[in-house]
């Protein structure tokens, strides 16, 4: 079995415009709205996850917010972005 190697496009936000990744209130923070938070961050908007994970810009917001809990084909695709993150992120340049 050969092992497929996944890139996930970095997109670093410029110093002017923050990401537009909602944080959900501490009441509804959980492990899969921390999840989609940080893989927001790490492609850096709303846009490119969603596009990403093959799934609405609206319904992305519901799941980061809170108000739903996302498939867990969507949080496992959100976990993989940040461990490709992390991987890459350890490699020296």
């Amino acid at each position: 079995m050969t092992r497929e190697r996944r890139m996930i496009p970095l997109m670093r936000p410029s110093t002017s415009a923050a990401p537009d990744c909602p944080i959900a209130p501490s009441s509804r923070e959980t492990t899969y709205v921390r999840a989609l938070h940080r893989a927001c961050l790490i492609l850096g908007g709303l846009a490119p996850l969603a596009n990403h994970l093959k799934v609405s810009e609206q319904q992305l917001q519901t799941w980061l917010q809170g108000r739903e809990a996302p498939p867990e084909s969507v949080f496992a695709g959100a976990v993989e972005v940040i461990l490709l993150h992390i991987e890459d992120a350890g490699r020296p340049t």
